[in-house]
């Protein structure tokens, strides 16, 4: 008589086989159910829009879908950032604080030198009424924040599906609109507190509009140099591209153009000169804050922190210049996605103060 022999691999395939299938159905992810949040918003909109801008706006659909997918991915991670930025605020000794600003400062003081400017600026236009305008602002976003987390979640029908799949775009704005008044507690102060920034930034816009007027200066000088030379070179090379129903503008394009490239080269100038000079400050408040923290504590006994500082200081700040020159000025990878909040704000002051 025959046997057979079955081996343990060979009965789990059986048994498996045999099994009944008991998989549940695929829940869909919330990044899922929000991208398709979005595209039934577009197609909604697109159907009321004018014809010529509902065809524009199907065809940009799927880059919308994907921009705001990339802001809820990035988003939370930004407001994390900043909790953890607000905790070692409040937490940190203020000496060592300053020293991790002074750090800051040092290895990339040039590509952010029109925000520590501003910060600056703040300082003396008084930063205590700024700070507790942020403050108030801060709290207020928070209690929209979370209104709006709360909205989105709501199934008043229980149908299943959040109520806000099924508003057309007109009845979301409009709902959206009624949880952020609900959700702001005190609109006397939100609105004192955003006033109050708005000052500031006046004040602080003049300021950095006279510090760095030499470069704005030394933008135009160059452009004014150019502007010959390039006209006679450029027109009949532009001419021949452009219908002739708009030539007249030719010679507006080419001087904005001229402008243009002069402000990015007086800019870059001054990214070198700033990249210098936050080392050196960067380095040397670095050294004596920590020495000094160090030594007052205990951990260290120096006889002279000034002098020791000075000597760490400029080490540092051979370093961090020398770093800067290596990252091109500006942030490597991630570093630079995770400093894109402030790199965009560094970009509004430049133009704001250029303009």
């Amino acid at each position: 008589m025959a046997t057979s022999e079955v081996t343990s691999e060979g009965f789990l395939k059986v048994a498996h086989a045999s099994a009944p299938s008991t998989a549940l159905p695929r829940v869909p992810s919330l990044g899922e159910v929000e991208n398709d949040r979005v595209l039934a918003l577009i197609s909604r909109a697109s159907a009321s829009a004018p014809p010529a801008l509902a065809v524009y706006l199907k065809q940009a659909a799927p880059a919308i879908a994907l921009m705001w997918k990339f802001i809820n991915l990035v988003a939370p991670l930004y407001v994390a950032m900043w909790a953890m930025c607000m905790r070692v605020y409040e937490t940190l000794p203020f000496e060592l604080l300053e020293a991790l600003m002074g750090l800051g400062m040092c290895f990339a003081g040039g590509a952010y030198c029109t925000s520590i400017a501003a910060v600056e600026a703040f300082r003396m236009t008084g930063w205590e009424t700024t700070r507790r305008a942020l403050r108030d602002v801060y709290a207020e976003a928070k209690n929209v924040q979370a209104a709006h987390s709360a909205d989105d979640k709501k199934d008043d029908d229980r149908d299943g599906k959040a109520d806000v799949l099924a508003l057309a775009p007109a009845e979301l704005l409009q709902r959206k609109v009624k949880v952020l008044a609900l959700a702001v507690k005190d609109p006397d102060k939100m609105m004192a507190a955003l006033g109050g920034l708005y000052t500031s930034w006046l004040a602080v816009q003049g300021t950095l509009r006279l510090q760095y007027a030499k470069t704005i200066t030394l933008g135009v000088s160059i452009a004014n140099e150019l502007e010959k030379p390039a006209m006679s070179w450029l027109v009949p090379i532009v001419v021949p591209l452009i219908p002739p129903a708009y030539h007249h503008w030719v010679p507006t394009i080419i001087r904005a153009s001229i402008k243009s490239v002069a402000v990015f080269i007086a800019w870059q100038l001054q990214i070198v000169i700033s990249a210098v000079q936050s080392s050196i400050r960067g380095g040397r408040l670095a050294a004596r804050k920590t020495l000094s923290y160090l030594d007052r504590h205990g951990h260290i006994h120096v006889v002279d922190v000034d002098g020791l500082g000075e000597v760490i200081g400029y080490t540092l700040a051979v370093f961090g210049f020398y770093t800067q020159w290596q990252w091109g000025f500006g942030l490597p990878f991630p570093l630079n996605l995770i400093m894109l909040p402030f790199t965009l704000i560094e970009w509004y002051i430049r133009w704001t103060i250029t303009g």
